[in-house]
């Protein structure tokens, strides 16, 4: 399988994408993942674009890009209820659990699993009392992406997802 890689700053952090032919592969922060096969420059924009998008204030713009997942029936299962969670918002574990039949502990094994964290939003889901720990790219960045997107959330909603 040829991948290919875009690399972009942001405020929190370089993000490092690999997509194959049909999507994303792996997306992560670059000090926080291994570093996969090599890969080629990325010669499609849309990847660079999107991020700089989300980062910008366009917090769905990630929701638009290919996936090309593997991992178990029930790890895409859950992965796939991520891109449900609207930005600025959260679901507790135990909740998306209910969703597919299985326990809390279990989505947060998928979480911990995300090959694609950003463009499948794992920052979101957070424990029942509205607490976390153990984000794969630290609970400074989870903490910034959420109060991010609860910026751009319309007004109509809860504009603090921390419950600070």
């Amino acid at each position: 399988m040829t991948l290919f890689i875009t690399k972009r700053a942001t405020p929190v952090g370089e993000v490092v994408a690999w997509r194959s032919e049909l999507g994303l592969v792996r997306m992560g922060f670059s000090d926080g993942m291994d570093q996969p096969e090599a890969a080629l420059a990325d010669p499609s924009p849309t990847i660079g674009r999107e991020i700089d998008r989300y980062f910008s204030g366009s917090t769905e713009a990630l929701d638009r890009l290919d996936v090309d997942l593997r991992g178990t029936a029930l790890q895409r299962r859950i992965w796939g209820l991520l891109r449900t969670i609207p930005a600025g918002e959260t679901k507790g574990y135990g909740e998306l659990g209910t969703l597919v039949g299985t326990s809390g502990r279990v989505v947060g094994n998928a979480m911990a699993a995300n090959p694609v964290c950003l463009a499948l939003p794992c920052h979101r889901v957070i424990r029942r009392d509205g607490t976390w720990h153990g984000y794969a790219y630290g609970n400074h960045r989870k903490r910034w992406l959420l109060e991010h997107e609860a910026k751009r959330k319309a007004p109509s909603g809860p504009s603090d997802p921390l419950g600070a």
